[in-house]
């Protein structure tokens, strides 16, 4: 009957609006719609390609970008807290590769020769290539199309880099020494009990919006396209949710279906392989997220203007 298809499309309008309101963006979008879309723009942009060819960058990338790291530690006044850091980096590994990896970290970063070394510069080099990697893959997602030269490129990875390292120390490092800093405020300080359990609560919330931060600014600075910057989107807190959950999946599933020890170094490197596949695959499928969204609020304002 007419009159019921007008009011249940009424409401269904209205919680379009509301819900995309949250995110500093209106338009007449039902949340089931936009899944739809977003699944289907995942399938026609090869997502689950793109997310393959990403992640043997990454893989490339992931021990030099740690290099970097190490350097970066040892020009802060806590220069022996980079062990630390590490250890609480790792423990977001899959179980088989955490010693693994450690292992091949500190011989690395025991090498290194300073700041201005030619193993440091050829590091920095190499770690760049997988922004560059995550730069055609968000270009794909957002639909852009790459006209910056070579050296730009190059240089905005570097940029990139820089950010997602500092924000990584920061974070991990609220991990590795926030319970130790919660403990001092208790027994030293007399904040009170209400401001130390604040302290603790923080050391957890603050590295979640730290990696919010960093996808939204991978989002915003990488593609080659003109975004407005906002502080939340529906793909940050995508990743946010779901990218601990993927991993407490995948070590589940390595602890009670896998035998990928019993391959020996080849079977770490396939773990870690197929860890590093599914963070880029939740990292692709949260630019399709803002980048429906985006389509249908710029639809809808053009439509509302003509």
């Amino acid at each position: 009957m007419p009159g019921s298809a007008k009011l249940t499309s009424k409401p269904e309008t209205e919680l379009g609006f509301r819900w995309t309101r949250l995110f500093g963006l209106e338009c007449k979008l039902p949340l089931g719609v936009w899944l739809r879309r977003v699944w289907k723009s995942v399938l026609c942009d090869c997502c689950e390609d793109l997310a393959a060819q990403m992640s043997y960058f990454f893989l490339v990338a992931l021990f030099p970008f740690f290099i970097v790291l190490a350097a970066i530690m040892g020009y802060l006044p806590f220069t022996g807290a980079w062990p630390h850091v590490l250890t609480w980096i790792t423990q977001y590994f899959p179980d088989p590769v955490q010693p693994y990896v450690f292992r091949t970290v500190t011989h690395l970063t025991q090498e290194w020769g300073g700041l201005l070394s030619f193993g440091l510069i050829s590091s920095i080099w190499i770690a760049t290539r997988a922004v560059i990697s995550l730069m055609d893959g968000l270009n794909k997602a957002y639909g852009a199309r790459e006209t910056r030269s070579f050296w730009k490129r190059r240089l905005l990875a570097c940029v990139v880099m820089l950010v997602f390292a500092l924000t990584f120390l920061a974070a991990f490092g609220l991990l590795a020494f926030g319970g130790l800093v919660g403990r001092w405020l208790g027994t030293h300080s007399g904040p009170g009990a209400a401001f130390v359990i604040l302290w603790h609560v923080s050391r957890w919330v603050i590295p979640l919006a730290l990696l919010n931060f960093a996808v939204n600014f991978a989002n915003y600075v990488l593609p080659n396209s003109k975004r407005p910057w906002r502080w939340v989107t529906p793909g940050s807190l995508f990743v946010a949710v779901t990218w601990m959950p993927a991993t407490i999946g995948f070590n589940s599933f390595l602890h009670h279906f896998s035998r990928a020890g019993a391959y020996g170094a080849v079977g770490t490197f396939f773990v870690l392989m197929t860890w590093i596949y599914i963070s880029n695959y939740i990292l692709l499928v949260a630019a399709e997220m803002d980048s429906e969204l985006e389509k249908a609020a710029r639809t809808f304002h053009s439509e509302s203007a003509a």
